[in-house]
């Protein structure tokens, strides 16, 4: 007798999204999802800064969503891809240490795009993050870490499944269109992990992505169809052949991967942020200054080696140099995006402290990663005192993760002069979204407020 085949993977995701409502939302999953597009809206107003996005302008249709960075009104897919550039530009959205992405700078703005075009709920819009969130996340742990060893770019790579999924609970799409939109989107994610090396235009592959997603969603919506074996025979083998494709249906409807993800307290690459732990730590409990440092030998796993630039030659580039935030946090006290500049990079005192500084591989990191993504420091002193420590996870991961007060806080010191007296509205908004009718009055705080950035 002849054993049927096992449903593709597009097909079990699509039915689990045409099943997605309200009652998956528990309380938890409800305010990890909040927080996270709080987080996301920061993040975007610190991408607004870096002014990346202006190279990349042109004209736009009109619309019924909003370009976050100017307030103008325009098409889904375009606000998708623009708000989706300024959310990842300044690099201090959530991510995940399983997938190596960073699902809300692809899920939130094409979600909150079509959200805002039809008026909907912020009850449904939520449900569209967890849909987005849980296919990102899934895929993102078959395909990680071979996916970024053979030189792609997670975020990229994923995003537009992310978005296609998110699209596709908002637009009602039953099982068999929602698998398609999924498959269709997984030819239009693509990213290079050498574009991080010129950091203020890499944005455009996860924005690209994003769009992707939307307009696979809208093609399988007026009833495109995709090869819906594609994630099992196209893309997963591509990164790995030992990928177990099954293993991204494990649990599926039942248990959600939002709470994995983590949220940034630094700047720049999550690489960097298990070795400034560390190192604040140390100095704290030695009660020394910078001034008092003669060395500092950090020690990291080879996929946090692979994306660091050793010897940064711009600000930009400066993000992903484990040795210029150190620094930065030892001589300024933190090391948020505006640390990260040409300025900078050529301050005498910074390039001292960077020369004290040296980053290499720990082969025994590698045996916990990507469960641990973790570091070790030893730092000697000129008094002679030598101080040691190492820690498995950086702060926001989900082994120590931020409180909501300390999220909140993190939003008002990237974003909190920008939307001035509109920023406690806006919080609260936010964070009662599945008691908001329609997302239209947080769109509008948005607009409002975005007037005038560039």
């Amino acid at each position: 007798m002849r054993q049927e085949a096992a449903p593709a993977l597009a097909q079990a995701f699509g039915s689990f999204l045409a099943r997605l409502d309200e009652d998956s939302l528990t309380p938890d999953l409800a305010m990890v999802l909040k927080l996270r597009v709080l987080d996301l809206l920061g993040a975007a107003v610190a991408g607004m800064q870096t002014g990346g996005l202006a190279h990349f302008l042109g004209e736009r249709p009109g619309g019924g969503a909003t370009c976050w960075f100017d307030g103008s009104a325009t098409s889904v897919r375009e606000a998708s891809f623009l708000n989706s550039f300024v959310s990842h530009a300044a690099y201090m959205e959530d991510g995940s240490r399983f997938s190596g992405g960073h699902p809300a700078s692809v899920v939130v703005p094409a979600a909150f795009a079509i959200a805002e075009e039809h008026g909907l709920t912020g009850q449904r819009l939520l449900c569209a993050l967890l849909g987005g969130y849980e296919v990102f996340l899934r895929l993102g742990r078959a395909a990680y870490p071979a996916l970024v060893r053979r030189g792609m770019q997670s975020t990229a790579m994923l995003g537009a499944l992310g978005s296609a999924a998110a699209a596709a609970v908002l637009r009602d799409l039953d099982e068999v269109r929602a698998a398609h939109a999924l498959a269709i989107s997984a030819s239009l994610g693509f990213g290079l992990k050498a574009a991080l090396n010129a950091s203020l235009s890499q944005p455009v592959q996860v924005a690209r992505s994003c769009e992707g997603g939307v307009m696979a969603a809208m093609a399988a919506e007026r009833g495109a169809m995709g090869a819906l074996r594609i994630l099992e025979e196209g893309l997963l083998p591509l990164f790995r052949t030992d990928a177990a494709p099954a293993d991204a249906l494990d649990g599926l409807g039942r248990e959600f991967c939002a709470g994995e993800t983590y949220v940034k307290i630094h700047g720049g690459c999550r690489g960097n942020h298990a070795p400034l732990d560390v190192v604040a730590c140390l100095m704290q409990r030695a009660g020394a200054s910078h001034g008092e440092v003669e060395a500092i030998r950090i020690r990291v796993d080879t996929v946090t080696d692979a994306a660091d630039i050793h010897e940064p030659a711009t600000g930009e580039q400066a993000q992903f140099s484990a040795r210029y935030a150190i620094a930065a946090l030892l001589l300024f006290g933190d090391a948020l995006p505006h640390r990260y500049s040409d300025r900078l990079l050529h301050d005498p005192r910074l390039r001292d402290l960077m020369g004290r500084i040296s980053v290499a591989v720990d082969p025994a990191l590698d045996e916990g990663y990507p469960d641990k993504r973790g570091a070790s420091a030893v730092i000697a002193l000129r008094d002679g005192r030598e101080i040691r420590g190492a820690l498995d996870n950086a702060r926001g991961e989900p082994e120590h993760p931020l409180s909501a007060d300390e999220i909140e806080a993190k939003f008002m010191r990237l974003a909190g002069e920008h939307f001035g007296e509109d920023a406690p509205e806006l919080v609260e908004r936010v964070l009662q979204l599945e008691t908001q009718p329609d997302i239209r009055p947080i769109a509008a705080i948005l607009r409002r407020r975005a007037r005038g950035v560039w």
